[in-house]
């Protein structure tokens, strides 16, 4: 027997995705970028992941040679 569903991966979906447009509505899309690019450099598991793409791309733009 099958154990009751107690995490629906669309139901978040169709949460996240309306609070994100509420956002945009109210602040406009510049601010809503900015705020969603802030908490994601706070976020303790993706900031950490964010800096160091960061990182990486600033690393492989200094080391590219101009056209």
């Amino acid at each position: 027997m099958k154990a009751e569903k107690t995490f629906d991966c669309v139901d978040m979906k169709t949460e996240i995705q309306g609070r994100l447009l509420r956002e945009i509505a109210e602040l406009g899309e510049e601010e809503a970028q900015r705020r969603r690019a802030e908490r994601l450099s706070r976020d303790p598991i993706l900031g950490g992941f964010l800096r160091k793409k960061e990182a990486t791309q600033r690393e492989a733009t200094e080391h590219t040679p101009a056209a």
